[in-house]
């Protein structure tokens, strides 16, 4: 389990960590990869509900109920429904994980999420939600990503902030590096490409 919550936080935080500043963006918008990974980060937080798991055997069954709620950082929520499967394959002498495969199915509903950007205060809500979908291999050690690796978020979300009052679509494939030092993210927001590596 420890692993398993190991490799999840690895992954939001490498996703989060992609999403700095961007330089290029409006004064009076906010950042798009903001936004992206605050519905990344809602989605990954799944994990934090989880508590107990059985004791390691040879084949380890995922199979997680995800209800986890998100308070954004000035008010309102993001819901997060949906469920992670897959399985381990577990060295039962040296508890190591020799391959793995997880699927997430989520649903983000986001209802007056509200946060703070270049001191402007921005509201979510869903319109009518986000939708996180990833199938995830994991190589022998558990540590690094296999190359089938990825994540789509779809769905729409309406913002409102200074300046600004946008329903924004979003279509986005994010590829995770093998090593799992970062990856990639490319697809449509609010109309327009997204391409950029984190």
């Amino acid at each position: 389990m420890k692993k398993i919550n190991l490799i999840i936080g690895l992954l939001a935080a490498l996703i989060l960590g992609g999403c700095n500043k961007d330089e290029s963006a409006a004064s009076s918008g906010i950042d798009s990869k903001v936004i992206i990974g605050e519905i990344f980060r809602a989605g990954m937080a799944w994990n934090e509900d989880v508590k107990s798991m059985e004791a390691l055997k040879s084949t380890y069954p995922i199979n997680i109920g995800v209800d986890h709620t998100l308070y954004g950082p000035e008010g309102g929520v993001i819901h997060v429904l949906g469920s992670v499967t897959g399985s381990m394959s577990i060295d039962d002498q040296t508890g190591s994980i020799q391959s793995g495969f997880m699927q997430l199915g989520l649903t983000e509903t986001i209802n007056d999420y509200t946060m703070i950007y270049n001191g402007n205060t921005y509201t979510m809500d869903g319109a009518p939600y986000i939708s996180l979908t990833g199938t995830f291999t994991l190589a022998p050690g558990g540590t690094t990503f296999g190359t089938a690796s990825s994540m789509q978020i779809g769905g729409g979300f309406r913002v409102t902030g200074p300046g600004l009052d946008q329903t924004i679509n979003i279509q986005l494939t994010i590829i995770i590096n093998a090593d799992g030092s970062g990856g990639h993210v490319s697809g449509t927001y609010g109309g327009e490409g997204v391409d950029y590596t984190f």
